[in-house]
């Protein structure tokens, strides 16, 4: 299969380590924008992306997740994905795909992304989006899906190869099980 959509997606890894160099201003603003073009419940839009360069800030973000936001700590950006769940029944489905279309569009652009889960995380004090919306003035109809994390790659991944693909996970017409 050799398209540019699937190269792009085998080159999108999750990139945990950043130089600390500055993403240019213009491609995160892209970035965020093509998220915005992302497909939404309803046609509701009710994502919405707070965009963090100050570093003491997405430090301050990073502690608000007990565990697993190590990425942040060395990132130069951080995008905060917001929900407004006033009304919206698949507000993560809503969420999560806006999130995909960030990291995406973070690959086209060569830039490293790592998705940082918030949902159902606990916090030093209360739960993980609580302390972010908190620290960000977010109102309470609003919910903090997860954190994208930006900068330029320090670790380089192999692309995935089609090859490793598993294959078998597609079934047509009908589920069939998988013989052990």
């Amino acid at each position: 299969m050799n398209s540019n959509f699937f190269e792009l997606a085998a080159n999108r890894r999750s990139i945990r380590k950043f130089t600390g160099e500055t993403v240019d201003e213009k491609d995160v603003e892209e970035i965020v924008k093509t998220a915005l073009l992302a497909p939404s419940s309803w046609g509701g839009h009710p994502v919405e992306f707070v965009v963090i360069k100050d570093k003491k800030k997405i430090r301050d973000i990073a502690a608000c997740k007990a565990m697993g936001a190590g990425p942040l700590s060395s990132a130069d950006v951080a995008i905060v994905v917001l929900v407004n769940k006033k009304n919206l029944e698949l507000w993560i489905e809503d969420g999560a795909i806006a999130s995909a279309y960030l990291l995406l569009a973070a690959e086209e652009r060569g830039i490293g992304a790592c998705w940082i889960h918030i949902r159902d995380r606990m916090g030093k004090r209360k739960s993980a989006d609580e302390e972010i919306r908190d620290i960000l003035g977010v109102p309470n109809n609003y919910t903090v899906l997860n954190c994208v994390a930006l900068g330029q790659k320090k670790e380089h991944k192999a692309p995935r190869s089609e090859s490793k693909l598993h294959l078998e996970n597609i079934h047509y017409e009908q589920f069939e099980s998988k013989k052990k």
